[in-house]
């Protein structure tokens, strides 16, 4: 059996000053270097969760952004595409007034030399016919 004794006693109180030290030299401060070193992992990470939003936040406006720079860009391009358009019309417009103001001003200049050619016909008709008298009667008319 265990027999209490001087040494048991001097076996307890040598354990229990080895416990002590070791938990003073040994266990706080690998314990607090732990500790420190949670902390800052979890600093690093709400750091790096902090700088990830920000990241997202910059990106999700420069994403806005270049939407509407793409849209302001498909404005003005319709702007212009219909102002061309306008343009386009206006001058088939003017083109085709001219082109109906010389048709017309060409059918009067047709219909001018026209009557001018029928009169001229119709002198060299008569003077072919006065010929055509006098050689069929033998006289002048």
């Amino acid at each position: 059996m265990i027999e209490i004794n001087l040494t048991i006693v001097i076996q307890v109180v040598q354990f229990l000053l080895l416990l002590f030290i070791l938990n003073r030299f040994l266990f706080r401060p690998t314990i607090n270097l732990i500790e420190e070193r949670e902390k800052k992992i979890t600093r690093w990470k709400e750091e790096t969760k902090n700088c990830h939003e920000s990241m997202q936040a910059r990106l999700q406006s420069y994403e806005n952004q270049i939407l509407e720079a793409k849209v302001k860009v498909q404005e003005q391009q319709e702007l212009v595409t219909e102002e061309l358009k306008k343009e386009e019309d206006k001058k088939l417009e003017a083109v085709s007034e001219e082109a109906l103001r010389i048709v017309a001003s060409t059918r009067e200049k047709l219909q001018e030399e026209t009557e001018a050619l029928r009169g001229q016909l119709r002198e060299q008709a008569e003077e072919m016919s006065q010929l055509v008298t006098e050689k069929v009667l033998g006289r002048k008319a």
